[in-house]
């Protein structure tokens, strides 16, 4: 229901207006918390309030190693705490990465920026290359996948969508990465990286989306050394294995990143010159589920979509005289 509702809706625009904060104080976004269990999954809860939209909630994932991956997400309405919407967030978790990565894109591409490589095959990258191509000039993709079937169908596929546009599949990642002027990084990460500053081609954008868990690598330590590094959130980043990599290496701090919010306010401090290297480093907020999940929710109200649940979960009213007291002392403070 979430993808027929938002088909052909462009959600780019209007995540960069909730994206980049308005005001001081508009956001809480505390850690995520994740638990490896013993069989070598994981759950991950990650929870924001977004104070500029009017929303908060939790998106809560769950990785079972033979089974998959499974997002929810709860919408809370921060004016009567009301939960508005329970959402499968499996397209949101593509979508809001994608888009984000579009926005970087957008303001901090290189003044030529018609080839692009996009390394990896499945959802994330299709994801990834539909939102980028919407705010660039594309006339060239390589699409690089070790499997042949997986990089010709995805390279067909983009090929019938992005009209007069080259699209070829390619094998030899590294040749296509040196030939880009952006490159989209999209694909199961391991432990070893596979973008180097060696190869990247001069004033090249590199969205680097794949390293999210600690033990995993994607963009090489060479290329946080040569490049300007923007951050869909410093914190965040930091816990990846590639962020943690650069910490260790002394490339994380003393104004080497910046975010992207700050990007936003302030495009200044992104791209400064046409030669410069970029890394838009990305492992995804909370704070874009929750924003992505109020156009969502918006959309599909309006539509007149989804089940209504009533009052879920119930509400428990504050009966004691001396609480209420003490909530409304706290608000006039």
């Amino acid at each position: 229901m979430i993808h027929a509702a938002m088909e052909g809706v462009s959600i780019i625009d209007d995540l960069e207006l909730l994206l980049a904060r308005p005001g001081e104080g508009a956001l809480e976004l505390p850690s995520r918390l994740t638990i490896d269990d013993r069989i070598g999954g994981f759950l991950r809860m990650m929870p924001a309030i977004c104070y500029g939209i009017g929303y908060g909630g939790l998106k809560v994932m769950n990785l079972h190693p033979q089974h998959g991956v499974r997002y929810m997400i709860q919408l809370i309405r921060i004016s009567d705490g009301a939960t508005v919407a329970m959402m499968d967030a499996n397209w949101i978790t593509a979508y809001r990465t994608a888009a984000a990565a579009a926005i970087a894109v957008r303001h901090l591409k290189p003044p030529v920026a018609e080839t692009v490589a996009v390394v990896g095959s499945g959802v994330q990258a299709r994801a990834l290359l539909d939102a980028a191509s919407s705010v660039l000039d594309v006339k060239r993709v390589f699409i690089c996948s070790p499997t042949a079937v997986n990089r010709e169908r995805f390279a067909a596929d983009a090929a019938s969508r992005l009209k007069g546009v080259d699209v070829q599949p390619v094998a030899d990642s590294r040749a296509a990465i040196g030939a880009a002027n952006i490159v989209l990084s999209g694909f199961r990460a391991k432990d070893k990286p596979v973008v180097f500053a060696d190869d990247l081609k001069s004033g090249a954008l590199v969205c680097g989306i794949s390293s999210v868990r600690p033990q995993h690598r994607e963009v090489d330590l060479s290329v946080w050394q040569t490049s300007r590094v923007v951050a869909d959130d410093i914190e965040h980043v930091l816990e990846s294995g590639d962020g943690r990599a650069a910490e260790h290496a002394g490339l994380a701090h003393d104004g080497r990143m910046i975010a992207l919010w700050q990007v936003l306010r302030e495009p200044s401090l992104g791209r400064r010159s046409p030669d410069e290297t970029v890394l838009y480093k990305s492992v995804g907020t909370a704070e874009q589920d929750i924003a992505l999940a109020a156009l969502v929710y918006e959309r599909v109200a309006a539509l007149g979509l989804g089940e209504d649940l009533g009052e879920f979960p119930a509400l428990r009213p504050i009966q004691s005289e001396r609480d209420r007291q003490a909530i409304a002392a706290q608000k006039a403070v």
